[in-house]
């Protein structure tokens, strides 16, 4: 018998405004990994476009004030270092920092020796000592993501970026992300999605608390196991959900509408006017102030028919069998089998879809069907193909 999980999950939504939209990154691309901020291209020495980019990196840093210090190495050629150049262009870089809001106490610079073969350029490293410990990591994450206090102050994230309590997390409409969170859940955020990151309490004996509050868009969550007295909390307006299972997700929409789908376990899905009890395979919603509606069946996965793998010279199309129910087929393709990020979302009304010509690459895929009321089904098996025109 499977031991049910003593969960509890909250949905309550408040609508808040996008972010404002995020400009070109001058550095092609900006992570903080693991002690490492990497970029997108090799920096040079010095130029316009590296001023550019140093000043990105310093709106960066000043937006994570976990970051207590960064170092910027400047890696010239051992003549031009011997000679002393090495630590001025490394000064002259650092002031570009600071002038852009960095505070000189927290940059250092240094000047260590060339690699050889390589044209000199610039490193950064940085040391984190958060104030309070974080309560998620972005694991994987493609397009415009952000986070911060709020929708005004959200700055751009990356994978391998710390999220700490009240923080929102924002995807953009062609961006989604892999969360996992402190007591080892995941949670998938999809495009144009709206987060806030509450307390995660870690306590004896596998007793966790978890509070996330879904203000805008969908997620998908796998919760870690946890021990007896958990709470997994999650909140959206006009409905409450306990949660007793692992694998779910939730929608909120904006006319204010909360839809549950779940794929493991069961999910008690309450509002202020009854309560329902949603079982493996079953989905619900609420609406703006109504009672939760019976449990539905979710649709089955579809069984697809090809492209099973193989490289094509030319764009394929993918094609699957009809699902009783369906309106409407969700087809996903992203670059990694997990589907944790640089998901590529694309509609069908029949079943089969055109590639889009442009996907040049290896590309897993699935399909999804959708019924009349928007409810999501199980996803099918997965298959990859390449396309190399």
């Amino acid at each position: 018998m499977t031991r049910t999980l003593p969960w509890m999950w909250a949905l309550a939504l408040v609508t808040l405004p996008a972010g404002a939209e995020q400009t070109a990154d001058p550095c092609g691309g900006l992570q903080f990994v693991n002690g490492r901020v990497e970029l997108g291209r090799p920096l040079a020495p010095k130029g316009p476009e590296t001023e550019a980019c140093l000043k990105h990196v310093a709106q960066a840093l000043v937006s994570r004030p976990a970051i207590r210090s960064v170092t910027l190495a400047a890696r010239l050629p051992d003549a031009e270092r011997l000679d002393g150049q090495g630590l001025a262009v490394a000064k002259a870089a650092a002031e570009v920092l600071v002038s852009a809001g960095v505070p000189r106490t927290r940059v250092s610079v240094v000047a260590p020796p060339a690699v050889p073969g390589e044209p000199g350029r610039l490193q950064l490293a940085y040391v984190e000592r958060p104030a309070q410990p974080r309560v998620a990591q972005v694991r994987a994450s493609s397009g415009q993501v952000s986070a911060g206090p709020s929708p005004a102050e959200l700055r751009p994230r990356g994978t391998g970026d710390s999220l700490y309590t009240q923080e929102l997390f924002h995807t953009a409409p062609d961006a989604s992300a892999e969360l996992e969170l402190a007591d080892a859940s995941r949670v998938r955020v999809t495009p144009n999605s709206l987060v806030r990151l509450g307390a995660i309490e870690l306590g004896a004996n596998g007793k966790r608390v978890v509070r996330l509050e879904l203000m805008r868009g969908s997620v998908e969550t796998v919760a870690a196991p946890g021990g007896d007295g958990s709470v997994f909390e999650v909140r959206t307006r006009g409905a409450v959900a306990g949660v007793r299972g692992t694998q779910f997700r939730v929608s909120a929409q904006e006319d204010g509408t909360s839809r549950l789908e779940t794929l493991e376990g069961k999910v008690a899905l309450g509002s202020d006017k009854a309560e329902v009890e949603v079982a493996h395979g079953q989905g619900s919603r609420v609406l703006p102030g109504a009672a939760p509606e019976p449990p539905r069946p979710l649709l089955a996965a579809p069984l697809l028919n090809g492209p099973r793998g193989g490289s094509f010279t030319a764009a394929p199309t993918l094609e699957w069998f009809s699902v009783p129910g369906a309106k409407t087929y969700r087809v996903e393709m992203a670059r990694a089998a997990d589907f944790a990020a640089g998901v590529r979302t694309l509609e069908a009304q029949d079943m089969k879809l055109a590639v889009p010509a442009e996907t040049a690459g290896k590309w897993f895929w699935r399909v999804l069907a959708v019924d009349a009321d928007g409810f999501i089904g199980f996803p099918s098996k997965i298959y990859a193909f390449d396309l190399r025109p």
